[in-house]
């Protein structure tokens, strides 16, 4: 087959490229950087550079593919409506998979995408499936839905260092659901080539952890046996996450993620459909956290 990857060599997008290239598909990586193109060359993929906003280039790329696979990558740059650059590179996808032909696509959405704008953040996963599904009738489609990446507890490394503290405005004693990206992989690459018919959605997850557990587990990892989690307001978490560098259009969504899911059943619709939870978990992370400690 020939397959397209959005994501240009990320987390998740080398990874799939590297498994897909190894069970003998075709595959192009698109990114805007130029100086992706000998890394993704080195790969055994073929570099599409430009940019993902880009109708004609998109078009021109997607043309001829057998499945393409779709994410939304830094919507905004921190700035202006996150879900309104959400609908609008959502539109650009979608015209650019009809002009093509393209009849297979897999798109990277993520839990909460079920939920409306009382989600924060994460409603920009409900615009862009609802915007895909509405404009390609007819085509395979398939939502995969990750919960919470491991590697977003990198953003507490500071603090750790600092204080020996993971600060959070979510509960800290309900279990979230959390993922490699390693476990993303294969079914990514089942979705790409071997889809189920018509519009379907899939749960991702590899374990399940309170933020009381995440300390004692990194605790145990970091050699840090004080390590705890603590809850901070809405507008103390706020202005840490701005003083820290985060966008303040974007620190506002996300905050009021993290307190929906303090407040409300946000698993509901996770646990009506329980994935079967990957091999990797966070005590596997936990190594590659403590490397990253040592080395910040």
């Amino acid at each position: 087959m020939k397959i397209i990857l959005t994501g240009s060599l990320g987390h998740i997008s080398r990874p799939l490229a590297q498994k897909l290239i190894a069970i003998g598909h075709t595959v192009t990586v698109i990114s805007h950087t130029a100086a992706r193109a000998d890394e993704i060359t080195a790969l055994g993929a073929t570099p599409a550079i430009g940019r993902i906003d880009d109708l004609d280039f998109l078009t021109a790329t997607f043309t001829g593919a057998d499945a393409v696979y779709l994410m939304i990558t830094n919507a905004t740059g921190g700035q202006g409506d996150l879900f309104t650059a959400g609908k609008r590179q959502a539109t650009t996808y979608a015209n650019a998979v009809k002009a093509a032909g393209v009849q297979r696509v897999v798109n990277l959405s993520s839990v909460g995408a079920n939920l409306g704008p009382e989600v924060g953040a994460l409603h920009i996963y409900n615009v862009i499936e609802g915007v895909l599904t509405q404009e390609l009738p007819g085509v395979n489609l398939t939502f995969l839905r990750p919960t919470g990446m491991f590697y977003n507890l990198f953003g507490s490394l500071q603090s750790i260092k600092r204080d020996h503290v993971i600060y959070t405005n979510n509960s800290l004693t309900k279990r979230g659901s959390w993922v490699a990206p390693a476990d993303i992989v294969p079914i990514a690459t089942q979705a790409l080539t071997a889809p189920q018919p018509g519009v379907t959605s899939q749960y991702i997850a590899s374990d399940e952890r309170s933020y009381t557990e995440i300390a004692s587990i990194l605790g145990q990892a970091l050699a840090l046996p004080d390590l705890k989690a603590v809850q901070i307001d809405d507008a103390t978490m706020t202005r840490n996450l701005i003083a820290g560098g985060m966008p303040a259009a974007f620190t506002t969504q996300y905050v009021k993620m993290l307190a929906y899911e303090r407040e409300h059943d946000f698993y509901a619709d996770y646990r009506a459909h329980h994935p079967q939870l990957g091999p990797t978990k966070l005590t596997d992370f936990a190594v590659t956290f403590a490397q990253a400690y040592r080395q910040a």
